[in-house]
């Protein structure tokens, strides 16, 4: 590498590697602080210059609205007393309707076991005047039956009765 010499002083190539990027850090770090002051005396004077804007605007907009957040309170509060009564009153009608649709089932249950023990009789009594009838038709029957036999047999006497008649012969030769 290449070497300087200036007034006596030799300074060689990887020297001057080191030494050009330290001069330049340095004139780097001088030039960043300068760069912070003035950044610094900018905002300072930014502040001394602040004044607190006016908010007497806002703080009586906050009183509207706090008035106004008050009433709807209030309106919610009135809202929910009215939902609560209503909720209670239909909880009532809806229990008033239960114990009428519970009245009216007992009652139907037992006009049903009264229906169902009317037909049991009416059942019984039928099946008992179809034994009476069957009963009387069959003795009435009978006694037909008993009549015609006697009838039959009244009848069959007779005929034979008027075959062995002597007369009955003599008129048949002639």
């Amino acid at each position: 590498m290449a070497n300087i010499e200036y007034e006596g002083l030799k300074i060689s190539g990887t020297k001057w590697l080191i030494i050009f990027p330290l001069i330049g850090t340095i004139i780097g770090g001088l030039w960043g602080f300068f760069e912070l002051y003035k950044r610094y005396e900018d905002m300072e004077q930014t502040i001394s210059q602040y004044k607190a804007p006016d908010l007497s605007g806002f703080d009586k907009r906050l009183d509207v609205m706090n008035t106004s957040i008050s009433s709807l309170k209030e309106l919610v509060a009135d809202a929910q007393e009215t939902a609560r009564d209503i909720r209670t009153d239909i909880k009532g009608d809806v229990n008033d309707v239960l114990d009428q649709i519970s009245a009216i089932d007992k009652r139907s249950r037992a006009d049903g076991l009264e229906v169902r023990q009317t037909m049991r009789d009416a059942e019984k009594e039928i099946r008992e005047l179809i034994i009476t009838t069957d009963t009387r038709w069959s003795d009435k029957l009978t006694k037909v039956d008993t009549q015609i036999e006697a009838l039959e047999t009244k009848i069959d006497k007779k005929i034979t009765k008027a075959l062995e008649n002597p007369l009955a012969a003599m008129s048949k030769t002639r």
